[in-house]
């Protein structure tokens, strides 16, 4: 851990479904301004923890800190509000809403007048409106998308709709960003630049959380990586020691 502020505190946290333990007792601590990867086999718990960070899932115990406003058990959307943001496993597009569109319902996340003085065109609106539009540009263009800003949703590839949800996390401003394998169904030229992307990110002073299977994109981008493996932390370490690990290089990156 460097000196840097930890801004994600992530303590003793456990998640049973049934008799399965998806999470046992993980505990994570993030610096700001850092890329970390959380990484293992099929079913080690990875979603799960997103799931928990983001306020989708309760967790059965532990604390999660956000800064130093402990954040577990509250909402999504209060979560998104406090600055974290996330993107997910399965692209999560409004597919009938325009690409453009789909970002300005995250910048509608930071407005005063917000979704409803929207519809009802209150006093001040129009001026937002023009402001919210400007911003959902200016991030299309920085994910590669500005040229599809007017075609719907639904109709770009998959690996563009990734693009697009990352797109409309960042227009919530977030202080952390939560990524759930956002390189999957990805090409290698499109996760090039996907690495170059987030790399993009982080020099914003955006602090990114991925779970990923990738691992020649986590190796290149990350600060640090946690593994995780039947729900249990076995290793934590930048790339080079996650790399040289025996317990992971035994569970998940020996694999083939």
């Amino acid at each position: 851990m460097s000196s840097a502020a930890v801004i994600v505190n992530i303590r003793g946290i456990s998640k049973n479904f049934g008799g399965l333990a998806a999470l046992q007792d993980v505990s994570i601590a993030v610096d700001r301004g850092s890329i970390t990867a959380i990484i293992g086999p099929n079913g080690a718990g990875k979603t799960t923890l997103i799931n928990v960070l983001s306020g989708f899932l309760l967790p059965d115990s532990g604390e999660i800190a956000l800064h130093s406003t402990v954040i577990t058990g509250k909402k999504a959307h209060a979560i998104t509000h406090l600055g974290m943001a996330r993107t997910f496993q399965t692209a999560q597009v409004f597919g009938q809403m325009s690409v453009l569109e789909n970002v300005m319902v995250g910048c509608h996340a930071r407005t005063r007048t917000g979704l409803a003085g929207a519809a009802l065109r209150l006093g001040g609106v129009r001026a937002e409106e023009r402001a919210i539009r400007a911003r959902a540009l200016d991030l299309l263009a920085m994910v590669g998308l500005a040229d599809q800003a007017a075609v719907p949703a639904a109709s770009i590839p998959i690996g563009s709709q990734r693009l697009l949800e990352i797109a409309r996390a960042l227009a919530t401003d977030p202080q952390v960003l939560l990524l759930d394998e956002p390189a999957a169904g990805l090409n290698t030229q499109e996760t090039r630049r996907l690495g170059e992307l987030l790399r993009s990110i982080r020099q914003q002073d955006i602090t990114i959380m991925l779970v990923e299977h990738d691992m020649e994109l986590v190796m290149d981008i990350s600060d640090e990586i946690a593994v995780l493996n039947f729900g249990r932390n076995i290793a934590r370490g930048t790339p080079a020691q996650i790399q040289t690990n025996p317990d992971v290089i035994a569970v998940y990156l020996g694999e083939e």
